[in-house]
């Protein structure tokens, strides 16, 4: 092998190693490697090295599959309708207070079960509302919720997340 053939070969698998370090792999599992993410320094620090910050996915309640962002609700047709933005939520290993959430796609819209199991927070406490609920008032916390769908993609039981 000629030293063009050693320096693409290297080239290539330093590529693929960062690419896969930044996407991460199809079969992966969401409990897998922690992610690390490089947190800017304190404007008053007297370094410029950055902070390193290690970061694990949040944990879903049992039955729970998927994290999103409530956008809004209303009536459609007799049916509550979520807009939504799906996303991911990972939380620093050092800090569980310290929560971060990115989306992962579009926002879309999701109609709710009517006999759905909603519950927001009043306060620190949970409490169980009707889907329609939704449409006429204003969330007191965060917009983040864990859901799980059914039959016809329909949201079946939908819980807002407390961050302290």
């Amino acid at each position: 092998m000629n030293h063009r053939s050693v320096s693409a070969a290297a080239l290539v698998t330093s590529a693929a190693a960062l690419l896969a370090l930044g996407c991460g792999t199809a079969g992966a599992s969401p409990a897998g490697a922690a992610h690390v993410r490089a947190a800017a320094a304190d404007s008053g620090a007297r370094t410029g090295d950055a902070a390193r910050t290690t970061w694990k996915p949040c944990a879903l309640p049992t039955g729970y599959r998927h994290f999103f962002e409530l956008k809004s609700a209303k009536k459609v047709h007799g049916d509550t309708v979520v807009r939504v933005v799906p996303e991911k939520c990972v939380v620093n290993t050092e800090n569980d207070e310290d929560v971060d959430y990115t989306p992962t796609g579009p926002a879309t819209s999701l109609v709710v079960a009517s006999s759905a199991s909603v519950k927001v927070l009043d306060g620190t406490r949970t409490v169980k509302v009707s889907p329609a609920w939704l449409t006429n008032h204003t969330l007191d916390n965060t917009p983040h919720f864990v859901y799980r769908t059914g039959a016809g993609n329909r949201v079946t039981a939908m819980r807002e997340i407390y961050h302290p």
